[in-house]
């Protein structure tokens, strides 16, 4: 008796199906009839079971959706009073520190935090 492990092709089908998929070798009497899937088939039958599996692993949709948390004034997010006026002088100090050319959105952002710091 020779414990002979057939060739991987064996394992599949090679009629248009439907499947199930079973465990082990097809039996002795079936094995000459049986031929693996091949081409498009062999493409259609794995495309189905990372699909499964995909399902099987968590990746499924909720039918009730997380509530989100509800949305924040912008206004609590801006600079007001000395904090403005603060961050004003700390952009001032990096445009002299810079040694260069004043880019547009420094000067921009300076002169938003000066209107912000007179809101106060």
């Amino acid at each position: 008796m020779t414990d002979e492990l057939p060739p991987i092709s064996a394992l599949f089908f090679d009629d248009p199906g439907p499947h199930v998929v079973r465990a082990g070798f097809p039996p002795a009497s079936a094995r000459a009839a049986y031929t693996p899937a091949r081409g498009q088939e062999l493409r259609a039958l794995l495309s189905t079971s990372i699909t499964q599996l995909g399902a099987v692993s968590g990746e499924i949709r909720r039918k009730t959706p997380v509530p989100l948390p509800p949305p924040v004034a912008i206004d609590t997010l801006l600079y007001r009073g000395r904090a403005a006026l603060d961050r004003a002088l700390a952009v001032r100090e990096e445009m002299i520190a810079a040694g260069t050319p004043h880019d547009t959105g420094a000067v921009q952002e300076l002169l938003d935090l000066v209107a912000l710091a007179s809101t106060d």
